[in-house]
C-alpha cells in the first residue's frame, strides 16, 4: 500500500510539474489562418500542423503544415519545420503563442503566418 501511495504522489508531482513547463495555453486543436479562410489542427501528440478545411483549396485538406513540432526551453515557445516554396525544402521556423488565442510563426525573425481562435 505505501508503494502504491508513493507512486501516484511521485504521478501527481510529475503531472503538475509537465504542465507547468510549457505555456498556461493548449495550443492543441482548430485554428483559423489568419489571411485565409482556412483552418488548421494543431496536434502536439503527432508533433504537426496540418489543414482542417480550407474554402478556396479542398485539395489542401489534410497537408501538413509544420512537420517536428517540438517545445523550446522558453514557455509559449516551439521548434518546428515548415515547407517552404521558395526554398522547395523543410525551414526551420518558431512558434509563438501571444497569448491563448493567437500563434505566430516565425522564419528568420519575420512572422511568416499568423493563427487565432
Amino acid at each position: 500500500m505505501r508503494k502504491l501511495l508513493f507512486f501516484s504522489s511521485v504521478l501527481v508531482a510529475v503531472s503538475f510539474f509537465s504542465a507547468g513547463v510549457k505555456s498556461d495555453c493548449d495550443i492543441s486543436g482548430l485554428w483559423d489562418h489568419s489571411a485565409k479562410p482556412a483552418k488548421l489542427l494543431v496536434d502536439l501528440a503527432k508533433g504537426e500542423i496540418s489543414v482542417h478545411s480550407h474554402d478556396d483549396n479542398t485539395k489542401a485538406i489534410g497537408l501538413v503544415v509544420l512537420k517536428g513540432v517540438k517545445p523550446t526551453s522558453k514557455s509559449s515557445s516551439w521548434h518546428a519545420k515548415m515547407y517552404s516554396a521558395d526554398e522547395d525544402s523543410f525551414v526551420d521556423v518558431e512558434i509563438v503563442a501571444k497569448d491563448c488565442h493567437q500563434l505566430s510563426i516565425h522564419f528568420q525573425g519575420e512572422e511568416v503566418l499568423q493563427l487565432v481562435r
